[in-house]
């Protein structure tokens, strides 16, 4: 008797742990290098449970903008893009498959705006950016 209730709480244990996994691997689906329709190329990465983007190229970007020159902080117009975080504490949702509560800045116009990953697909993912009553859905590509 002992050793069939033993034997059911190793299974169920099982059983638990891996669903874990698997949240935890379709959270990761958009962790890589991704290209935007603007030509800023970002790499996306997770730390703390979080998902972060910071820019790793601008080629083609905006005339060739290097600089944040946009940035509403006047004294930050003169700081590099590459390397600068973007996109900031997105969270995976496992009950809606989505990242949810992110930010994301927009160096063309200097503004931060409330960002949602809709879907991620092997090659592609589905960004929704918003600011008050106005919203945007972008597809952005793997590099």
């Amino acid at each position: 008797m002992k050793k069939t209730i033993s034997t059911s709480i190793v299974i169920l244990l099982f059983f638990i742990l891996s669903s874990f996994k698997t949240i935890d691997e379709s959270s990761n689906k958009i962790i890589g290098k991704w290209i935007l329709p603007d030509n800023i190329k970002i790499e996306i990465f997770k730390k703390n449970n979080k998902f972060y983007g910071k820019i790793i190229d601008l080629s083609g970007f905006n005339n060739g903008q290097t600089k944040d020159i946009k940035n509403p902080d006047k004294s930050r117009r003169n700081d590099e893009l590459i390397g600068k975080i973007i996109i900031s504490d997105l969270e995976y949702d496992s009950n809606g498959k989505q990242w949810i509560n992110g930010t994301i800045y927009a160096p063309q116009k200097g503004i931060k705006l409330n960002l949602k990953i809709n879907y991620a697909k092997e090659n592609e993912l589905e960004a929704e950016a918003s600011k008050l009553f106005f919203w945007k859905s972008i597809i952005w590509n793997k590099i």
